[in-house]
């Protein structure tokens, strides 16, 4: 069954001679890391606020909270076009529910919703760490990964705003790698993994389409 839009999708109908309408698109991470980065690659793609909503008081960082918050902000006043739920598995034990608490609001019969999910396997710097190289080495800890990632990102730390905007100039290198590790997670065992690179190439998508009269 197709899945429908958060805000209604008749609002978007386009006639001759106008502009197609502003999407909007809602990003809800689990952490400041993850906030700081889609901040930057928000100013990266020349996108605005009004596009590209960072959510706020996601109610902690658990992954089923990050679901729950995304579905709370089905219900705000105008909505969205679209809902990604970033988070890692990085040892939480709700991983697997909110994967599960998503497929379930996406298939519903009454009002099924477009929550995506851009997850990370183990944790949201192996993203990061294909900016720099291409790689499905696998890893046993985040920490490893973090390790790997500071001999090409010297003085990385979490939340970093500075080192956000160091990694944004990268995208087309990190998208690219990780397309390609994606396409090889399921013979690896889905360690490593990233499906963030689709929220990067929707924000393209986006950054396109303003351009179209």
């Amino acid at each position: 069954m197709p899945i429908s839009k958060p805000r209604d999708s008749g609002s978007f109908r386009r006639t001759a001679g106008q502009k197609p309408p502003r999407s909007i698109t809602l990003i809800v991470c689990e952490g400041e890391t993850e906030q700081e980065y889609f901040a930057a690659a928000r100013i990266q793609y020349g996108l605005t606020t009004a596009e590209i909503v960072l959510a706020e008081n996601t109610k902690g960082a658990a992954p089923v909270s990050v679901v729950a918050c995304a579905e709370a902000k089905c219900t705000e006043r105008g909505g969205y076009d679209r809902i990604y739920c970033v988070f890692d598995r990085n040892g939480h034990e709700s991983f697997g529910r909110a994967r599960e608490r998503m497929a379930t609001l996406a298939g519903r019969k009454n009002k099924p919703l477009d929550i995506r999910e851009a997850i990370s396997i183990p944790c949201f710097e192996f993203w990061l760490l294909l900016h720099y190289e291409k790689t499905d080495a696998p890893f046993n800890h985040c920490a490893d990964v973090i390790e790997r990632l500071r001999k090409k990102l010297p003085g990385y730390e979490k939340a970093e705003a500075t080192i956000a905007k160091q990694l944004t100039p990268r995208l087309k290198e990190a998208v690219e790698n990780a397309a390609w590790v994606e396409n090889r997670a399921e013979r690896n065992g889905y360690n490593p993994y990233t499906s963030v690179h689709h929220v990067l190439q929707h924000f393209a998508q986006v950054a396109d389409q303003k351009g179209i009269s």
